[in-house]
């Protein structure tokens, strides 16, 4: 059993240097690739979500689209995938979801990770695989 600050089975969005990530890291891109291709390792650290919220829509568009066209297969994966999701920035509670400030602005992790998004503890939140 891993250390990492993570909840198999579930999307983590963590704050860098608060928690624990996973060794292997990949950008939301090459994280895409990987689900599309149903080739992801047991655990995976994918960091670059604040460029996705601040001005990469395509990119936040087929990572969305990815996500809920592969839930069933994460779900049915044994052990279940660890995935985290590393923000540079700070998480901050937005009435009945969550929002990341970067660099003075507020980007709402709803559109990205539904509306199942729960705080874990300090700098960690997780959502579920079906978003």
């Amino acid at each position: 059993m891993s250390d990492i600050d993570a909840v198999a089975g579930m999307y983590n969005i963590i704050v860098s240097g608060e928690r624990e990530s996973a060794d292997y890291r990949v950008p939301v891109d090459e994280f895409l690739s990987k689900l599309e291709n149903r080739d992801l390792p047991d655990e995976i650290c994918v960091v670059g979500l604040e460029d996705v919220l601040t001005d990469e829509d395509d990119i936040r568009d087929r990572l969305v689209s990815t996500m809920r066209k592969e839930m069933d297969y994460l779900n049915s994966q044994r052990p279940l995938p660890t995935i985290q999701f590393v923000v540079e920035g700070n998480l901050q509670g937005a009435g009945d979801s969550f929002e990341v400030e970067i660099d003075d602005e507020f980007y709402s992790l709803r559109p990205i990770f539904g509306r199942q998004i729960k705080k874990r503890d300090s700098g960690w939140l997780v959502a579920p695989f079906r978003i």
